[in-house]
């Protein structure tokens, strides 16, 4: 931290450190809490207190509700609490507030994907929505945000990039888009494992494009540790007769450990 910010070692800890520790304890940050936070990010230890670190918790508090959310989001995006939060992050709120878009969603995206609303103009947020409703999205709906996140989160060449990948393994339009409003995480899985599982859905016997269109999640499970250890114990179950009924991949990738071994 010091190496980062040598300015520190001259400057008075009791006028311009112990204020903001002092704050942010009362704020709700644990000891643990704040090592996290100072060490991903000591910026905070060189802002204004009164000009920038209070009132970005106070919008943040405004926008997330309770200060556990507050000390959660910021852990993992400290750099919140050192930017103009009305300036960056109010026009983006307001566009999605025009659009119909609930506080309990707003707040939602902010949590799962604070860098979007720091980094992204309000033209590109206009532009994802107008997608997302051309998708027959409510933004009332819970599921509307998820979208809007997805594509947000990727460029807007890579959008279509990642259609023409999932062309390129004989998806239809109309499949691709059925898929994304049943899961639309789909989309941000990495080009390389969305390689890989479309590969081994579409070799092994019984799998296919049709499972996969149908159960999109399984798209989002991981192929080593959940897919392929589950349809190997089926498929060997299946082989020696001890499976009563049929046993499909889409219901078993959906339970937990606990629960697979207690159905195998």
């Amino acid at each position: 931290m010091i190496s980062c910010r040598p300015q520190l070692l001259s400057s008075n800890p009791d006028k311009t450190i112990k204020p903001k520790m002092d704050f942010l304890r009362d704020a709700g940050f644990s000891t643990p809490d704040l090592t996290s936070l100072l060490s991903k990010n000591s910026n905070i230890l060189t802002s204004s207190l009164d000009n920038q670190i209070v009132p970005a918790h106070g919008f943040l508090k405004g926008i997330l509700g309770t200060r556990e959310v507050v000390v959660s989001t910021t852990k993992r995006a400290p750099w919140l609490l050192h930017s103009d939060l009305q300036k960056k992050i109010g026009p983006k709120i307001g566009v999605l507030r025009g659009h119909g878009v609930p506080n309990s969603s707003i707040s939602a995206m902010i949590k799962q994907r604070p860098r979007l609303f720091l980094t992204l103009h309000p033209d590109r947020f206009t532009r994802a929505i107008t997608k997302v409703k051309a998708m027959d999205f409510r933004p009332s709906s819970s599921s509307f945000h998820v979208a809007l996140g997805s594509i947000l989160s990727i460029s807007e060449s890579h959008w279509e990039q990642k259609f023409e990948l999932y062309r390129s393994f004989g998806w239809l339009e109309d499949d691709i888009l059925s898929a994304f409003k049943k899961q639309p995480q789909i989309m941000n899985v990495s080009d390389v494992k969305m390689r890989k599982k479309m590969n081994f859905f579409l070799k092994e016997p019984g799998l296919g494009l049709s499972i996969v269109s149908s159960c999109p999640n399984l798209m989002l499970y991981s192929l080593e540790r959940r897919v392929i250890p589950r349809y190997s114990v089926i498929h060997v179950l299946k082989s020696l007769g001890l499976l009563t009924k049929d046993v499909k991949l889409t219901t078993i990738c959906q339970l937990n450990e606990e629960k697979f071994l207690e159905n195998t």
